[in-house]
């Protein structure tokens, strides 16, 4: 994973799962966004990937590429899918107040400025700590 910046008190980081096989070792497991980059020639990558950000605690995913509406549906269908499962198992209803948000870009630029800049997660009507956004590319990049 290599640092390519900040932005206020946003580090700024870049990783591409095609390359570096141990990406999921490298992201952080708390207080990050993931700034998804998937074509549709990744589709095979993309359930891997969300259930690797989500079992490292991403708060924020925004979504861009060709299959930018594609993974946040997944990312959204896989929240879902964990809270159903979590209240099957304690009994209680899942309220989602702790849930990742969601957000999904047809314009890259704008949604990049969108996570650096404007995205923040909220529970409880609170805001919560976003210091990191890992760019996670899952193309094939020249």
């Amino acid at each position: 994973m290599t640092e390519i910046g900040q932005f206020n008190s946003r580090q700024i980081f870049y990783i591409n799962v095609r390359t570096d096989i141990n990406w999921f070792d490298k992201v952080p497991s708390s207080n990050w966004l993931a700034f998804t980059i998937a074509d549709i020639a990744d589709k095979e990558l993309l359930y891997d990937m969300i259930v690797k950000c989500l079992d490292k605690n991403v708060l924020y995913t925004c979504s861009t590429g060709q299959l930018a509406s594609d993974t946040e549906d997944c990312f959204d269908g896989e929240i879902v899918w964990r809270q159903v499962q979590a209240e099957e198992q304690t009994g209680k209803p899942q309220d989602y107040e702790n849930s990742p948000m969601t957000s999904s870009h047809r314009n890259f630029s704008e949604g990049f400025w969108f996570a650096i800049q404007s995205a923040y997660a909220i529970a409880y009507d609170e805001y919560i700590l976003i210091d990191k956004v890992v760019c996670i590319d899952m193309t094939q990049g020249e």
